[in-house]
């Protein structure tokens, strides 16, 4: 945008707030995150009585009482997997956490992280070639143009490597599900002052991944300014109490989906699955990180990349919960899956194979089977969360949507009215049929 003659800048808001939406933020704000002193951590006041909020920005000073108040079924938010994510942490990637405190005693917390959204670079659809006649083709080019304009600094509440609720926690006992949103809400804006006195400035808040049932605190949020999004759902798979092992499960099949299930054991015959230890982990680190790399380039969305020591730093903080599978073909490693054991659920965390190999191996669904294979009879939980993408897919081995949404808010009130119509134009979408493998339809 070209600069005006005469600043109008501090005469008018409007223009200010305009500046700020075309401009990357980079332009504005090269400070990286702060990071915190060793110094004990300070407490400041909330706006309800008796409450208040400590900040911190590494997982290494987060006090014991932190894991104390997780439930079972969040070890993604444990320390252990906070400190892993450090000692890796994706590109361009800071973290933050904030605990609340009433009348001294821990009543909740949160977990952050603190991103550079590039919407060109993560939205990697607009990055194709524009498919279709010259009208949708022209189209195609009017967002990438102007997605490539827009680059906000975010302060994300959750875990963009999961998808699920995995941003908060809050004693219920102390606090009502409404009163536990505003004081949420409060945390977060405070993290944003304390973040700009130090020199980095957030342009929005995105709290990730809540299921719309959760009823009158997410009211809450939308009060306060949040906007609602449904994103891709999350893909679950409950198990049933019966299925004791993996023929379990198939027998519960309609006969044309065991026989497809049969069909793709049968190709990928030639296959060889084993575990992967630290040792062998650290051996096959560059080959992980290209299949990772395989797959993750080739998805529409991709909030996040992830660095090469990752999934070695996972295993080394978790060696029990964090599980890799590599799959090889005449001793060569030509894909992996990889879980993580979260209380009652199995999390399928991130995977990646060679594509060309992947129509006569059937190696994803393969991993899909595999995984369910693991929960039954090895780990022995109530359900498998598959996560997103490729729905249709995971919906045939009988994973389920469940709806997520995203609440964002923009930190300027006027770009925040802007941004629901924003965000649903620039999102990808993905036309799927869903699967009944049970015959549940």
């Amino acid at each position: 945008m070209k600069p005006p003659s005469v600043d109008y800048s501090e005469k008018c808001p409007l223009y200010q707030s305009i500046q700020s939406f075309f401009s990357p933020s980079v332009a504005e704000d090269v400070m990286p995150p702060p990071k915190a002193s060793r110094a004990s951590v300070p407490l400041q006041a909330l706006s309800v009585p008796g409450v208040e909020l400590a900040i911190y920005h590494t997982a290494s000073h987060l006090p014991d009482l932190w894991d104390e108040l997780l439930p079972e079924s969040q070890q993604i938010m444990s320390r252990a997997y906070l400190r892993a994510q450090e000692q890796a942490p994706a590109e361009g990637m800071e973290y933050t956490y904030l605990l609340f405190y009433k009348d001294k005693q821990a009543v909740g917390l949160a977990a952050c992280q603190l991103m550079e959204f590039r919407t060109l670079r993560q939205i990697q659809s607009l990055q194709q070639t524009p498919e279709g006649n010259l009208r949708s083709r022209l189209w195609h080019l009017i967002k990438r143009a102007f997605a490539s304009r827009l680059n906000f600094k975010l302060i994300i509440c959750g875990a963009t490597q999961f998808t699920g609720q995995h941003a908060f926690v809050f004693n219920s006992a102390r606090l009502s599900p409404d009163g536990a949103m505003a004081l949420l809400d409060e945390g977060l804006q405070c993290l944003a002052r304390s973040l700009q006195a130090e020199g980095w400035r957030a342009d929005g808040i995105l709290i990730k991944d809540l299921e719309k049932e959760s009823g009158r605190a997410l009211h809450t949020l939308e009060e306060q300014g949040y906007a609602a999004f449904p994103f891709q759902p999350n893909m679950v798979l409950p198990l049933r109490p019966d299925w004791n092992t993996f023929d379990d499960y198939l027998e519960a099949m309609v006969s044309k989906y065991r026989v497809r299930a049969r069909r793709a054991f049968k190709k990928g015959k030639g296959l060889v699955a084993r575990e992967m230890d630290e040792e062998s982990m650290r051996h096959h680190q560059d080959e992980i990180y290209n299949l990772y790399n395989e797959i993750a380039g080739r998805a529409d969305f991709n909030m996040l990349s992830l660095p090469k020591g990752y999934f070695l730093a996972l295993k080394q903080a978790m060696p029990r919960q964090f599980r890799v599978f590599g799959y090889y073909l005449e001793e060569t490693l030509v894909g992996f899956c990889s879980t993580l054991s979260n209380g009652p659920e199995l999390e399928a965390h991130f995977m990646g194979f060679k594509p060309q190999l992947n129509l006569n191996h059937q190696l994803y669904l393969n991993m899909l089977y595999d995984m369910i294979r693991i929960a039954l009879e090895e780990e022995q939980v109530d359900k498998v969360v598959f996560s997103r993408t490729a729905l249709e897919i995971k919906s045939s081995v009988g994973a389920e949507p469940l709806e997520m949404y995203c609440y964002v808010r923009h930190l300027n009130p006027i770009l925040n009215f802007t941004l629901p119509g924003l965000v649903r134009w620039l999102e990808p979408k993905e036309e799927w049929q869903q699967r009944h493998p049970f015959g549940d339809s």
